[in-house]
């Protein structure tokens, strides 16, 4: 609990005029606040810095009309090296730099009205090129730290992630705008092999994966409730994987708008103004993806609403943990209750393991998936590739899949309650296809209101205790 009287950044030298360089004089002030187990003000003003790193007991708030930027030069940003950043060579980079740093802290608070502006769309500094991911900071990093809110900011034009924390206890993310649409590779949200996370009436709207849980480590990512929040995206909206090399467990997700962007450009590579996926679960690395429920969502947009996968791609991120063994994944106990989904598709859900792994009890109950773009009878021709090594999203497969409204494969003890299709006008598509599925069962299943027909609106191949 913060107990000194507030300092202001102003008494150490700092000048809000966008011009300065206020590193040292920001980092002097952040020192003599924790030590004095204080609030450090920014107060109305453009205060440019370059990396700072924040200290245990502290919390820092910006004003009304308050501006901390990042300096557009990359030189204030050092590597930060340690072996839980050192990647594995060859496999992907991730940054190496960030604009505010936290490294094993606890009792840290950023709140207040302002802006934190990392400077991603200063791209002489920080170039546009997926290739130097490594080179371009994170906005905000948060590592092996603990007791950690970040409250009622706004944050905007990160350079790679606006914000990552990774191997953390007890987050609050609560009441931030953020947008991020500076850059490629521009995540909103990124958490991390965190355990107690809470995001919540956040807004976030970037141009890669906006709200994304990921394990990059054996630790995983254990309880975290997502609510109250409205998501957008050009890429993935709420996401657990692609990095799933730990565990994810007991993670509610509520309450939540998914829209289309609001950004003027797109700068993701693939291209979708309109996402490519709302929901998704993708344990390609060997997690256990366990206890995960969505309610209470509304969707509109992206390529598709629900996209739930097991691969083998089996890739390690960190060199630290190359040696150890992998096992493939597991996804079960999924839960999926009040869900509406409109103008989107053509790829419709689409749950999948590949041979001899399955994704085991999901359940989804009183939702509705309004599609807007039709597949084609190309689609019922193209023969589905398992692809298992790839890359996880709807594109892997290489085709719309032949189902206008859900795929089912290598899936085991499904059930569907009220669910309502309304494929696209004119989709030739069936409204469901089921391949070595054991156990599927559903209730008022209806295809545009009426009762679902097995003989028109379904096709089943290698399946068995199928019952409608």
């Amino acid at each position: 609990m913060v107990q000194g009287q507030p300092l202001n950044v102003t008494s150490f030298g700092a000048v809000g005029d966008g011009k300065t360089d206020n590193t040292l004089a920001i980092q002097q002030a952040i020192n003599e606040a924790a030590a004095k187990n204080t609030t450090l003000v920014f107060p109305t003003g453009h205060f440019l810095s370059g990396m700072i790193h924040l200290k245990s007991n502290l919390c820092i708030q910006l004003e009304q009309g308050a501006i901390w930027q990042a300096t557009p030069d990359l030189e204030l940003f050092p590597e930060i090296r340690s072996g839980a950043d050192l990647s594995q060579e060859g496999g992907y980079t991730m940054s190496r730099r960030a604009f505010i740093f936290a490294d094993e802290v606890s009792n840290v608070t950023l709140c207040g009205q302002g802006l934190i502006y990392p400077s991603g769309d200063h791209h002489e500094a920080f170039p546009m090129d997926e290739k130097n991911g490594a080179m371009r900071p994170y906005g905000l990093y948060f590592r092996n730290s603990k007791n950690i809110t970040i409250k009622d900011l706004e944050l905007k034009s990160s350079a790679f992630w606006m914000l990552r924390a990774y191997l953390c206890d007890d987050v609050t993310i609560q009441n931030i705008n953020l947008f991020n649409h500076a850059n490629t590779n521009n995540d909103g949200i990124d958490i991390v092999d965190c355990h107690r996370v809470k995001i919540t009436g956040c807004t976030v709207d970037s141009s890669d994966d906006a709200i994304c849980l990921k394990s990059e480590a054996p630790r995983g990512t254990h309880d975290v409730v997502i609510s109250d929040c409205i998501v957008s995206s050009t890429a993935g909206y709420i996401k657990l994987g692609t990095g799933s090399f730990g565990s994810f467990k007991r993670i509610a997700v509520s309450n939540c708008v998914l829209r289309p962007t609001r950004a003027k450009e797109i700068i993701h590579v693939l291209g979708h103004a309109q996402g490519i996926t709302g929901l998704s679960l993708m344990s390609v690395d060997g997690a256990a993806i366990e206890n995960i429920s969505f309610n209470n969502i509304i969707m509109e947009g992206m390529l598709t609403p629900i996209f739930v996968r097991i691969g083998n791609r089996h890739k390690v991120t960190h060199q630290e943990y190359s040696k150890s063994p992998i096992s493939p994944g597991t996804i079960r106990n999924i839960h999926y209750h009040n869900i509406t989904a409109s103008n989107v598709g053509p790829i419709p859900v689409n749950i999948t393991g590949y041979p001899g792994h399955y994704v085991e009890g999901l359940s989804i109950s009183h939702a509705k998936f309004e599609y807007a773009v039709a597949g084609s009878k190309k689609d019922l021709q193209t023969p589905v590739a398992e692809n298992s090594n790839w890359y996880p999203y709807p594109g892997m497969y290489q085709t719309n899949l032949p189902a206008s409204g859900m795929y089912l494969r290598h899936v085991k003890h499904v059930w569907l309650d009220h669910v309502n299709f309304m494929p696209a006008p004119d989709d030739p598509r069936p409204c469901m296809h089921l391949e070595d599925v054991i156990n599927f069962s559903s209730q008022q299943t209806t295809v545009n209101h009426q009762l679902l027909k097995p003989e028109k609106d379904l096709t089943i191949s290698d399946s068995e205790a199928v019952n409608f």
